[in-house]
């Protein structure tokens, strides 16, 4: 059996988003990229963008999961906690009719540490980058500088992990 999953790191500037592929407990990255809003617009426009992007994705997928993993938002700094927000929101809006799982941030950043055999103090989104590398076999993926999208294609994979749907 096969099942399709969208993973989704969001942000108000770029949100990161990954289609996982199960098949036989076997894992594959079927795509992957940015949704974008323009910085120079109103926070309502840029809101937006992030829906007709994450409303393009699932058009473009219409047989994924209902269960939808998400970065959970980090609560450090009040004008980028509210941003991180906005856009959390206008997700829940743009995935109504799904489910949305929020995954600690901290326990994608344990999973790259294992994968990367890194020490326990490091946590930089190029780790996050080079575990997803690992994991793939593909050290020349291509990933944004921001991390983003290995952002989210490692909220998948802890996701699917953690139900028991891969290894």
């Amino acid at each position: 059996m096969t099942k399709r999953y969208l993973a989704l790191d969001t942000s108000l500037t770029k949100s990161g988003y990954a289609i996982l592929t199960v098949s036989d407990g076997s894992l594959s990255l079927t795509d992957y990229g940015l949704i974008k809003s323009n910085a120079k617009l109103s926070d309502g426009e840029r809101l937006r963008q992030i829906h007709e992007g994450i409303t393009n994705v699932i058009a473009q997928y219409p047989d994924i999961e209902r269960i939808i993993p998400r970065e959970a938002g980090i609560v450090r700094f009040n004008l980028p906690t509210k941003q991180i927000f906005k856009a959390h929101g206008v997700t829940e809006f743009a995935l109504a009719d799904f489910e949305i799982v929020d995954i600690n941030i901290q326990t994608v950043k344990a999973w790259a540490r294992r994968i990367t055999n890194s020490p326990g103090k490091r946590n930089d989104k190029a780790m996050i980058a080079e575990a997803v590398r690992i994991y793939f076999g593909d050290s020349g993926m291509k990933l944004n500088k921001g991390g983003d999208e290995a952002d989210a294609i490692s909220v998948g994979i802890v996701y699917l992990i953690g139900k028991g749907e891969i290894v």
